[in-house]
């Protein structure tokens, strides 16, 4: 039987350790998913998903019962690909990923997490890094070359969600967390 134990900043289960969200993390996901619903209401270009769907890319060299699961923070479907039965786990990668790194993300889990994605064929990776206030953007096209844009710069949808623009300021449209002073 397996046992759950909850703590305030951890959720444990068995023997593995996840750091969960932050309130920050909340309001950035929070912030993109309506941003991105608001331009799509009424064009019918696709659908926005939040981390509770599960995508289950399928690993070079593993069958079809071997697939990784998923759960990017926020996921763009365009129309066309939207699996006809709502009630499925997508066996196809979305158009745009979006992960919220974490303070105990390492620049090489994150380089990993965005080579996954682009062999499953995504073709746009954005990374919200909350502390310095700037986004990481990779495209299919480019591999792992990221563009930096920082607080006054704006993400663009290209050809994922042709038209859509979000400016990074509205991503971190909230206070800045007090300073820690263990780090001074």
């Amino acid at each position: 039987m397996t046992e759950y134990v909850w703590q305030p900043e951890w959720e444990l289960l068995e023997s593995e350790e996840d750091a969960m969200p932050t309130v920050e993390h909340g309001i950035i996901c929070t912030n993109i998913i309506t941003a991105l619903n608001i331009f799509l209401k009424g064009k019918n270009l696709g659908r926005v998903l939040d981390s509770s769907v599960e995508y289950r890319f399928l690993d070079q060299g593993k069958t079809n019962s071997q697939k990784n699961p998923r759960f990017p923070d926020v996921t763009f479907l365009p129309q066309e690909r939207l699996p006809q039965n709502v009630r499925s786990y997508p066996e196809i990668a979305p158009s745009l990923a979006v992960e919220v790194a974490s303070p105990t993300d390492r620049d090489y889990a994150i380089e990993a997490r965005v080579e996954e994605y682009q062999k499953a064929q995504v073709k746009l990776v954005w990374i919200i890094h909350p502390y310095s206030r700037t986004v990481s953007i990779y495209r299919l096209a480019n591999g792992l070359v990221a563009q930096a844009i920082g607080l006054s710069g704006e993400l663009e949808g290209e050809d994922v969600i042709p038209g859509f623009t979000l400016k990074i300021s509205d991503i971190f449209d909230y206070p800045p967390p007090p300073k820690d002073e263990r780090l001074n």
